[in-house]
This record gives structure tokens, sequence and C-alpha cells, in this order.
């Protein structure tokens, strides 16, 4: 059973749990169709606490909740609520989609681990440089390269990119030998795109595998799942 997590009207408390509109919801109530502790209710001012429960026609509804979504955005979707061009949020098919934004961006041609939600707060944490959350990216080159040392420092003490932008200190390592990751804690407009740029590295494909501890595991290509304790816990440790 869900619980409500404050006193509120039962219309409010309805139309934020996304059963109709305020004026819908009311309607449902004046008509006897919505139960609170399996008693009807048709006053739509009437205070529901958090140790109610709440039915409409025999449906048991969840209170308004705080939401958190990992997907494994494919190439070619844009990361943001855009009208005029593929949007991730098309493909995540949640009571919520229409109040989710994005807890950091990908750009339109990087694949990888996209995270949404509903919470402000939470995306401030991901995101905020000064919170220090790692976000590590896969890169596939058009040709073998080596990461040495010089590469190692030069990220190590804050890559400064050609126009001149210094960046926070960052990591590369060699995954196979057309296949780098970099790690940082920032995330600038196609950060990882000027990295590589400022590194004399040709890019093929950009996948963001890791945010903190959290990564995509046997998430498909544009699948999404909602984020248990345990997952948020990982994000943030």
């Amino acid at each position: 059973m869900k619980m409500v997590p404050e006193r509120q009207r039962l219309d409010r408390f309805l139309a934020n749990a996304h059963v109709g509109t305020r004026n819908e919801v009311k309607r449902l109530i004046r008509s006897g169709l919505v139960r609170v502790n399996s008693k009807v209710v048709t006053d739509p001012s009437f205070k529901v606490s958090k140790q109610d429960t709440v039915e409409v026609d025999g449906k048991i509804i969840e209170a308004h909740r705080k939401v958190y979504i990992m997907l494994n955005k494919p190439a070619g979707y844009v990361s943001t609520t855009s009208e005029r061009e593929r949007s991730v949020l098309a493909l995540v098919n949640h009571p919520y989609t229409g109040e989710l934004h994005i807890a950091g961006r990908l750009d339109k041609d990087v694949e990888g681990l996209l995270l949404l939600t509903n919470d402000g707060e939470f995306t401030h944490r991901i995101i905020s440089p000064k919170k220090h959350v790692e976000k590590e990216y896969f890169i596939e080159t058009e040709e073998p390269v080596q990461v040495d040392e010089k590469m190692r420092k030069k990220l190590a003490e804050g890559l400064r990119l050609k126009d001149g932008t210094k960046l926070l200190p960052a990591r590369i390592e060699q995954i196979n030998e057309s296949t780098i990751s970099i790690t940082i804690h920032e995330g600038k407009y196609h950060q990882i795109k000027r990295m590589c740029e400022a590194l004399g590295i040709r890019w093929k494909k950009i996948r963001r595998v890791r945010i903190g501890g959290l990564t995509l595991g046997d998430l498909k290509l544009g699948e999404w799942r909602e984020l248990s304790d345990e997952d948020l816990k990982k994000l943030l440790e």
C-alpha cells in the first residue's frame, strides 16, 4: 500500500497522482467512485493523510512521488523536451513523463546512461561540479590511440581546451587499441568532444557508461527502468 505524503485535499491528491485534471477528479469524487479507507467520499475538499488508503473505482492510487529513471539513450535523440526533434522522453512510457527533466544531458549523437527525474534537488546533486559525481565515457576512435603518461598528466592537472577553457581534473585510461575511457566531474558544452579535439583524438562513437557507481548493466539500447534505493546509493556514493 502506498502512503499519502501529507494531509491534503482529496481532489489535489488525485490530480497530483495523475488520475485526471482537477475538474475531472472532482467529478469522479462527486459521482461516488472514490473511497478513502473503504468508505465512499463525495466531498473533493475532504482531507487525506499518510495513514489513508485512497481508491478510485476499486483501484488503489499511489501518491505523487519523486521518480528516478535510467535510460540507455540511443544516438539520434535529443536530451530536451523539443517537439521539433525526437526527444528521449518519447522512449519513456511512464505516468510521470510529462514532468520529467534530464539530469545531465547527452549530445544527440552520443549514446549511453541518461538520468530522468522530477526531483530538482537530485539533479543539482548529480550535475554540480562541486559534488564530484563521476561521469565515465567510452570513446571509440577513428584509428588506434595510445594513452600515455603525458595525456594522463594533462587531464589530471586540468586540461585546457583550444578556446582557453580550463577543465577540472579528469582521468583517461586505455580500454583497447581503439577505445579509451575518460572520466570527468563536470558537464560543459560538448565537453568530451572538445577534450578529444584538444588531445588530437578523432572520435567515432561516444557512450556514457557510468554515473557515480551506477552503470548501464544489462539495460539494452533504448530501454529504461526506474532506479531502486540501491541504485540511488550507488549514484551518490
